[in-house]
């Protein structure tokens, strides 16, 4: 016969048990998401939240928008796929992806950082952005030839401005935005040219502004489903990226 501390044990261990069950599904899912790194900030937080509230494993994967278009083309297979609208639709209409499916989850400019104690670029004309690229003792940008979105408009813009040679020696080539903000951050690149939501994710203080409007480039992101059997887990967490909490943790991130 047991005691009554044994009995209470026991009793405490089934009423654990029994919240256990209630706080997480019978089958938890795991969900595998490839992304731009331009949503890590937004996305990161809200697949957390959806982790503890749904009891189902988010497995995130950011790389550059090429990366994402690479990895899909791979023959990888993934849940959910986040990139820029328009890469989202080729894919969808190489059937990569589901068809139909992609909604919009906000729109992010690219902007500029400067290191601490760097001197502010010129942001209020063309002319003025060019000569401060000019005075500039590095300037740090993604790698067009990794594929991400604001290296290879920068390329263009460098190309625009007509400064392609000056730019040369001093232009510091990364993988990403990421990598970028760390160069920034560790004072190693003066200026950093990337998404306005990866300056803010990384180091918030340092971002001067968006890039002149005649030179921005305004990228819409996107969410879609990977296939059109998508899991219904897949499908909540991406309801979850496109609710009113979920613009609005975008939004805090630095998009419109």
């Amino acid at each position: 016969m047991m005691s009554a501390p044994t009995l209470r044990r026991h009793a405490c261990k089934l009423v654990l048990a029994m919240f256990a069950t209630l706080a997480v599904p019978a089958w938890a899912a795991d969900i595998t998401v490839v992304s731009a790194a331009a949503v890590i900030a937004p996305v990161t937080e809200l697949a957390a939240e959806f982790e503890r509230s749904s009891g189902h494993h988010v497995k995130l994967d950011f790389t550059t928008a090429g990366g994402v278009d690479g990895k899909v083309k791979s023959d990888a297979r993934f849940d959910i796929v986040i990139n820029a609208r328009e890469r989202l639709d080729a894919l969808a209409a190489a059937k990569l992806v589901a068809t139909g499916a992609a909604r919009d989850l906000g729109v992010v400019k690219i902007g500029v950082a400067v290191r601490k104690g760097g001197q502010k670029p010129d942001l209020s004309s063309v002319d003025a952005f060019r000569a401060s690229l000019l005075k500039a003792q590095s300037v740090s940008y993604g790698d067009p030839a990794k594929g991400p979105t604001t290296g290879i408009h920068f390329a263009k813009v460098i190309e625009r401005l007509g400064i392609v040679d000056a730019m040369q020696a001093k232009s510091q080539l990364v993988a990403n935005g990421l990598e970028v903000m760390k160069l920034v951050s560790s004072g190693k690149a003066e200026l950093g040219i990337t998404q306005i939501s990866e300056i803010m994710h990384v180091q918030g203080d340092t971002l001067v502004g968006p890039l002149p409007e005649q030179l921005q480039l305004n990228t819409t992101y996107s969410v879609t489903l990977g296939s059109d059997a998508a899991s219904a887990a897949a499908r909540q967490f991406a309801d979850l990226l496109v609710s009113a909490a979920g613009r609005e943790r975008f939004q805090h991130a630095g998009f419109q």
